[in-house]
This record gives structure tokens, sequence and C-alpha cells, in this order.
């Protein structure tokens, strides 16, 4: 019996021991200066686009879709314009505009808005 309780001495303080955690490191007091966070990127310019989606029904049967551009220049609008006149969907033309890098930002009933990186780094 005394050897079981002389053992439960040793044992049992050892149990407790390896079921504790280490002590957390304290943090270092060295913050680093706002200026190491900025980057020495320049930013980035977009060019915006709205795209309005008019749906014009002819007859009873007959529903034709036409799209206006408002962009940054006229000449560039009408270009896509005359780019989409004989697409009926909507989805070929947002298909154009995909391949041709205008990205979709945000769709509000009729209107859809663009933009696009890589047009503002050619001008």
């Amino acid at each position: 019996m005394k050897k079981i309780l002389i053992l439960m001495c040793f044992v049992l303080p050892l149990t407790i021991l390896a079921q504790t955690r280490p002590m957390p490191k304290k943090p270092n007091s060295k913050t680093a200066p706002k200026n190491e966070n900025m980057r020495g990127e320049k930013p980035t310019h977009f060019l915006y686009m709205i795209m309005t989606v008019e749906e014009v029904k002819k007859s009873k049967k007959e529903e034709t879709t036409k799209f206006k551009f408002q962009s940054f220049d006229s000449r560039y609008s009408e270009r896509l314009y005359a780019s989409t006149k004989d697409k009926t969907s909507t989805i070929e033309v947002l298909n154009i505009l995909g391949r041709s890098g205008w990205e979709l930002v945000s769709v509000n009933n009729e209107h859809y808005y663009f933009k696009n990186r890589f047009l503002a780094e050619k001008r």
C-alpha cells in the first residue's frame, strides 16, 4: 500500500503537469512603422461604362433587345453599339464585353455597370 501511495505521489503531479499548456510568448513591443505597410505601387486606374438594356416589342410575338452604351468616349460607345447591334441576348453581349476586358461590377434593373483596367493603362 505504501508503494502505491509513493508511486502516486510521483506519477500524479507528472500527469497534471503534462496536461498544462506552455506559457504563451510575449509579443514583441516593436511595431512596424506605417510607411512599411504602404506598398510602392501606383494606384490602379479604371474606366467605367454603363450598358442599358431595352426590350422593344414590335408585335405580340416579336421582341427585340436594344443595348445602349455610355462610356468614357462617345466613339467607343458607338463602336460597341455597332458590334452588338445584331445580338438578341444579353448573355451574348456580356460574353463579348468580357472577352474585351470589361468586368461586370453591378446590375441595377436594366442598367449594367462595367469597369476595365486594361483600357485605362493604354490611355
